[in-house]
């Protein structure tokens, strides 16, 4: 029996159930406080699907929430040199820049996203005012 065709594409990863309920559940970690076992499953999450962005972007993120700036801006910008169409990292690296005092930075992210559709539009656009 001849096996499927399997798509392990950046964008099908993310839209991939299993993966997208693992991401949430990170995220919502997050919010409720506990950052610690959010990265360790977003750490094991990108061992196991290197290719899944929302997994180092929810690396990142942990980072910003807690004011580590540096390393925040750092997992971004490893997110966007592998994905640079990933305009949510660019935002949140925007916003990372912005609260991280190097508004100037930002304003380059924030110039490319405005125009885009949709919350990551508004968010820019927010940010730019």
């Amino acid at each position: 029996m001849p096996y499927s065709k399997v798509d392990l594409s950046a964008d099908s990863l993310q839209k991939a159930p299993i993966l997208k309920i693992l991401t949430e559940i990170g995220l919502y970690g997050i919010h409720k406080g506990k950052v610690a076992k959010a990265r360790e499953l977003f750490a094991s999450l990108e061992t196991a699907v290197p290719a899944l962005p929302s997994a180092k972007a929810g690396l990142a993120f942990s980072h910003l929430v807690v004011n580590e700036f540096e390393e925040a801006q750092a997992g971004f910008e490893e997110v966007l040199r592998k994905w640079p169409d990933y305009s949510e990292a660019s935002a949140l690296l925007a916003l990372t820049l912005i609260l991280g005092g190097k508004k100037d930075e930002a304003a380059s992210h924030l110039a490319k996203l405005k125009d885009l559709e949709g919350p990551v539009a508004d968010l820019a656009k927010q940010l730019l005012s």
